[in-house]
């Protein structure tokens, strides 16, 4: 029982090493009430370019 012990955590420390920086970006989703006719005009008054409606997560 020992030794499985031993290579899962040998294991674990692996995938640690491995694992890469963490990844930012500067993408926002915002949900807008009013709908799609406003979002233009809010995106342009903050600095933003709107890029589209962004899609559903398939499950």
């Amino acid at each position: 029982m020992t030794t499985w012990r031993g290579l899962a955590l040998l294991a674990a420390l692996h995938v640690c090493a491995c694992a890469r920086d963490a990844l930012y970006h500067n993408q926002f989703a915002v949900h807008v009430p009013d709908g799609a006719r406003h979002v233009d005009d809010i995106a342009k008054r903050h600095g933003y370019v709107n890029h589209g409606q962004a899609q559903k997560k398939k499950q």
